[in-house]
């Protein structure tokens, strides 16, 4: 594949996440707004908010996280013969339904004890609440474990529109069962949205499975080749993907010393923060991710170079413009999504300030995660988790360094400075193991992204002098932003237009 047409490839695989995100990720603020007019800050969505994030952790960590690392390398490996790729998809997907069905039966038993434990100040009624939304969501673990595996290999395929078009699919199911059974069942019609809604993600892959030839069958091969291979890269994956929510967790553990306010300004901020991550970073990943693994079993390390380049180039045209955007207009943006009613220019303030500190490193955010795919695309899960295993302890020493003198805005920083360690750190093992050295011409086009990004400074400084209008000063920022990356960027713009012709 030619460096044009791996670009092309990227860019067009990539806008089509990137699309769908865009519909997305506004639904998901509409369902959290209907459920605060339905049910407001009560006790009901405190428990619903307990009862749900437990098995969604549970199943990100042990089945999704770890799953999403290695599924898709090892079986790019079959994907010259649809049979055999349809055996091994077989294989994993009634391994992993047996496996999280007998995890979620475990969890009901103990459902009690397990309430007490995540809920502690709970009072009775909350906790009974809890059990029995949990036991209604409990499904959400096996739905969303199966739908890893068929992303996974759908995605091994080049196909990446249904698994992320199930996200859309859910929040709509969740949404109409808040407005529609919350009058005759309550909070639990929350629930049974969750529930629902997972059940129609993993039906709704079915068409499309069969569309790439991958067929299901009832067998389960322990001794195939490619079970060995996901036992021996398990661990490794499983520990990779424990690191960014153990990071998060420690966060707010160091945040809770601060005075009232600052934990909710972290949570606020990263949520604005992940925004441009999810638009531009998660697909050039996503689909890097398919492709270098489909490259290393080709052993065309060329081309896999190349596609490594063209990623970093992606991650820094959209991210590092972003960065400056972010950081330039992060107080308009936090006055525009909350200051009404009790959140208050105060709470503006603060959570501007940690957006700040996010934002710093929403560049090596992007790319520690595009070298954590690319070492797993080559089946290595252990040096991205010995790495995330020392940014936990830096991450921790940084939290408690900086929130002293900059409160919750160090805490913030410390996330980005960590980023910059796993990438830094990512990027020179792999240096060293595979040779690869970055082009003349990516070092030039990394340069060149800054530009647009002092140009949008520069002008928000300016427009700041006129007017205070939040939604004015953000409406045209985005708009010259958008327009100096076409400028500056205009061959790449060119090639993406070229993707949707």
């Amino acid at each position: 594949m030619t460096k044009e047409l791996a670009v092309t490839h990227l860019l067009k695989k990539g806008s089509v996440i990137t699309g769908i995100t865009l519909i997305s990720r506004p639904l998901g603020y509409i369902r959290e707004a209907i459920q605060a007019y339905v049910f407001g800050a009560t006790v009901l969505v405190d428990a619903f908010i307990v009862a749900f994030n437990f098995p969604e952790l549970v199943q990100t960590l042990f089945f999704s996280g770890a799953s999403s690392a290695i599924l898709l390398p090892v079986s790019t490996k079959y994907l010259k013969d649809n049979k055999e790729f349809s055996s091994v998809y077989s294989t994993f997907l009634n391994l992993t339904f047996f496996i999280t069905v007998f995890f979620s039966l475990i969890l009901v038993l103990f459902s009690d004890q397990l309430v007490k434990l995540i809920s502690p100040g709970f009072s009775p009624y909350a906790r009974y609440l809890t059990r029995n939304l949990f036991i209604i969501m409990t499904p959400v673990i096996v739905m969303h474990a199966l739908l890893s595996v068929m992303k996974s290999f759908l995605n091994a395929k080049d196909h990446f529109a249904a698994p992320e078009l199930s996200g859309i699919i859910w929040n709509i199911v969740f949404i109409v069962s808040c407005l529609f059974l919350s009058e005759h069942i309550g909070i639990y019609s929350l629930a049974v949205g969750v529930s629902v809604g997972s059940l129609l993600q993993v039906i709704m892959q079915y068409p499309f499975l069969r569309r790439h030839g991958i067929r299901y069958r009832i067998q389960i091969d322990f001794n195939h080749e490619a079970v060995t291979q996901v036992r021996k890269l398990f661990f490794g994956a499983l520990i990779g993907a424990s690191i960014v929510p153990i990071n998060n967790c420690i966060d707010r553990i160091i945040a809770s010393y601060l005075p009232e306010g600052h934990v909710a300004s972290l949570t606020y901020a990263f949520r604005i923060f992940i925004l441009p991550f999810s638009l531009f970073a998660v697909p050039i990943y996503t689909v890097a991710f398919s492709s270098i693994s489909r490259l290393y079993h080709e052993k065309n390390w060329k081309s896999l170079f190349s596609q490594l380049d063209n990623s970093i180039v992606l991650m820094c045209v959209t991210l590092v413009p972003s960065l400056f955007l972010l950081c330039g207009i992060r107080t308009e943006i936090v006055k525009l999504l909350y200051e009404r009613g009790a959140f208050t220019s105060y709470e503006t303030e603060l959570t501007s300030r940690a957006l700040f500190g996010y934002g710093l490193g929403l560049l090596f955010y992007g790319l520690s995660i595009l070298f954590v795919r690319a070492f797993n695309g080559i089946h290595d899960t252990k040096t991205p988790a010995v790495a995330g295993i020392t940014s936990i302890f830096l991450n921790a020493l940084l939290d408690i360094i900086l929130m002293r003198p900059y409160q919750n805005f160090g805490i913030a920083l410390a996330t980005s400075i960590v980023s910059l360690y796993n990438f830094l750190l990512l990027f020179l093992i792999w240096r060293r193991r595979t040779g690869y050295r970055m082009g003349a011409q990516t070092l030039f086009t990394i340069g060149k992204t800054f530009l647009p990004g002092i140009v949008i400074l520069l002008y928000i400084s300016l427009i700041r002098t006129f007017t205070k209008d939040a939604i004015f000063i953000i409406s045209t920022s985005l708009i010259l932003a958008f327009i100096v990356v076409c400028l500056f960027f205009k061959n790449l713009v060119g090639e993406s237009l070229k993707t949707r012709a």
